[in-house]
């Protein structure tokens, strides 16, 4: 027994001062595919470690998880040469799951493999119980690594009480954070283990089978009321698919509960067992459900690396729901032959993240020849095209695209794509792109120039300030300002003056007359070569004066500044001044 927990936590520090060695990295080589290689195999090979360590010995578990670990870290490093960097790579959430899936699927199979007198790596009494196993067994050390952390700080602060504060002070040290996690988990997992028969997922699984009949009696009601709400209604929310998806996944997990590790354990009673059935049953509408509501979106709106994601996953729901059905309609038996689909679909999905790693399926290539084909074809406009993913997101393949963009916009014809992908070139998120429903800010600018009368007692009013007008007021202001009051005057006017002598730099008052009759005014400081909002004040006689009347005012004569304390601008006896 405490030779098991040494193992275990010395793996587990072990684990610890890897993860904090690689943390001091040099940033130009971190920067490189070097820290890629050394993060992914350090996750695969310690964690598959420790996971194989109870029932494989510490050789064996080495030698395993080392495999594993040069092989996922291989197909990591492959998966990266598609992209600029490494970290644009770890950026796309679907390579980090295929990451994941090739590391922690075939744990259960070298398992199996490695334990003497099985029945080799298909041996699916030990693929089911190792593989719950090592969820329970992960849960319970990470909830005590938790656990430690608390102790300590709250140690740490007690013995702060009286002056003591170096505990306080390692506890900040990246190595001692490490180190005490890697400790901790290990620790956990070597108790866990030695508890296997009180720490167990047969209490778990118990209690997750009596979902069965609810989540059946859910989807019953959601494919029955499915002809009354009609599909349209269906994909019409957010996200719908990803919906069906989810309880798809559940509705996969409740059967191959349901069935267990074998017939002695599988569900005996005949509420579970027909709920099992009828599980298995519906699962092919849901899985169609999904798959039919992504292709609706990609046929709108065209392929993106998630949207490859999620018709991956549609796909692989589908082939089990078909399996798990046929079992089921197999008749006598059909428990055994779910379990043979669990084998088989859990070497699809380690096929799959492979192949998904490999060029073989290449999301952003994919994608980028989609959205580019769309483009050539009219169905998208340059405000459309997802510039920024291009630039930043889809790797190589976007980048590609965005070459051949960069070529097409050459023609004269293609103004506005040439800014937009001037604006790109600059833009340091893709909040600094205008949107496809937003104007281009320059059209805003221009327009309300040309709508809004100016008075500028220094000569001609600030790009900047233009810019500030226009993120502050709504996109049809300029509209706004172009109707005419009676006399024939634009509805807005602009007067830039020196209204805070004591300050440095100018201010300005935005007078809007609006369509009710009512005066709306915005006032504005320049501060360090922009411009902020403030607020204008009136002082005398604001409300003496029609909106009309002030604005045809302004419009026709040169407005005269007055002293009050401060500089006021006075129009037919009212005041206004800019606030502090």
């Amino acid at each position: 027994m405490i030779g098991a927990r040494v193992q275990y936590l010395l793996l587990g520090i072990a684990g610890g001062l890897a993860f904090w060695l690689l943390q001091q990295i040099d940033e130009e080589i971190a920067a490189g595919r070097l820290l890629l290689a050394l993060g992914v195999f350090s996750v695969t090979f310690f964690g598959g470690a420790l996971g194989m360590l109870s029932e494989l010995g510490l050789r064996r578990s080495v030698i395993g998880a080392a495999g594993l670990g040069v092989v996922v870290s291989l197909l990591a490093l492959w998966e990266s040469l598609g992209f600029a960097t490494a970290g644009q790579m770890l950026s796309a959430g679907h390579a980090l799951v295929a990451v994941a899936t090739v590391a922690a699927l075939p744990v259960p199979f070298l398992i199996a493999a490695g334990l003497p007198g099985g029945k080799g790596w298909s041996d699916y009494r030990i693929l089911f119980i190792e593989s719950w196993n090592i969820v329970v067994r992960y849960g319970a050390a990470w909830l005590f690594v938790g656990i430690v952390w608390m102790v300590l700080m709250l140690g740490g602060e007690l013995l702060e009480l009286v002056g003591i504060t170096f505990l306080t002070e390692i506890l900040r040290e990246d190595i001692v954070v490490s180190l005490v996690c890697g400790a901790a988990l290990g620790l956990g997992l070597s108790v866990v283990a030695e508890m296997s028969d009180m720490v167990s997922p047969y209490l778990l699984l118990r209690l997750l089978r009596l979902l069965t009949p609810v989540v059946l009696g859910l989807v019953v009601i959601f494919l029955a009321a499915l002809p009354v709400r009609g599909l349209t209604h269906l994909f019409g929310g957010i996200s719908p698919s990803g919906v069906l998806l989810g309880m798809a996944w559940a509705s996969i997990s409740l059967v191959s509960i349901a069935v267990d590790q074998d017939d002695i354990e599988a569900v005996h009673g005949p509420l579970l067992a027909w709920a099992g059935r009828g599980l298995a049953l519906v699962l092919p509408a849901l899985a169609a459900l999904a798959g039919w509501g992504i292709a609706l979106r990609v046929q709108d709106h065209g392929w993106t690396p998630d949207r490859v994601m999620a018709a991956t996953v549609a796909a692989v729901v589908l082939g089990y729901a078909g399996l798990y059905a046929l079992s089921v309609l197999a008749g006598r038996g059909w428990m055994a032959w779910i379990r043979r689909a669990n084998i088989v679909m859990a070497l699809a999905l380690i096929a799959l993240g492979v192949l998904w790693l490999s060029p073989m399926i290449n999301p952003e290539k994919i994608s980028s020849r989609s959205q580019m084909a769309r483009f050539a074809a009219g169905e998208l406009t340059p405000a459309e095209l997802p510039l920024w993913e291009f630039k930043s997101e889809w790797g190589n393949p976007g980048a590609l695209a965005l070459a051949e963009l960069q070529r097409t916009a050459q023609d004269p014809a293609q103004g506005d794509l040439a800014k937009r992908l001037e604006k790109l070139a600059s833009a340091e998120s893709r909040y600094d792109l205008p949107g496809p429903d937003e104007t281009d800010l320059d059209l805003q600018v221009d327009g309300l120039r040309g709508a809004v009368t100016t008075v500028a007692a220094g000569g001609e009013v600030p790009e900047a300030l233009w810019i500030e007008l226009v993120r502050m007021n709504a996109p049809g202001s300029a509209a706004d300002c172009a109707t005419k009051t009676a006399a024939g005057n634009g509805r807005c006017v602009l007067v830039l003056a020196d209204f805070r002598p004591e300050l440095p730099g100018e201010e300005a008052i935005f007078f809007r007359a609006r369509p009710d009759g009512a005066l709306e005014t915005q006032a504005y400081r320049a501060e360090g070569g922009r411009w902020l909002t403030t607020a204008a004040v009136p002082l005398v006689g604001a409300g003496s004066l029609p909106a009309d009347v002030l604005i045809d005012t302004l419009s026709g004569q040169a407005p005269a500044l007055v002293p009050s304390g401060i500089m006021a601008l006075e129009i037919g006896g009212a005041k206004f001044t800019v606030s502090p």
